[in-house]
């Protein structure tokens, strides 16, 4: 009988971890909603912020700074802010695949690719392929 109680208490084990994962990922879901919902909040200023930017560097055709003038590109850098732990569904994988795509598309140009990478998923991730960091 030792055997069906064992099966009982790893069927109440199973049930409430899937509870509590359950509970996490609910959690995370509201967290991401808030972070969309402030990104979009932000969205009108950082276009205004373009406007103007873009209105500074017609105004004065005189100067020329450096950063507003067109150059061939030799390089280029990426940010990339990972998680440090999983749960979080294809969060990670969907971002690894995009780097490494962009990352690609880039090489192919033969235009280096610097990263640097935020978050402990990332870093073990970039680490497995070998690419620079």
């Amino acid at each position: 009988m030792a055997v069906g109680k064992e099966v009982k208490t790893k069927i109440a084990s199973i049930s409430s971890t899937q509870k509590i994962t359950s509970a996490m990922e609910m959690v995370a879901a509201s967290k991401m909603r808030k972070a969309q919902d402030q990104m979009s909040l932000g969205k009108p200023y950082s276009r205004h912020i373009r406007k103007v930017v873009g209105h500074i560097a017609k105004a004065s055709s005189e100067y020329k700074h450096h950063y507003l003038t067109s150059r061939e590109v030799k390089r280029v850098g990426y940010i990339l802010i990972s998680t440090d732990r999983g749960l979080c569904g294809g969060l990670n994988i969907n971002l690894f695949k995009s780097a490494l795509k962009e990352i690609k598309s880039f090489s192919d140009q033969d235009i280096e690719a610097d990263i640097c990478v935020i978050g402990n998923k990332g870093a073990a991730f970039f680490h497995r392929w070998a690419v620079m960091l």
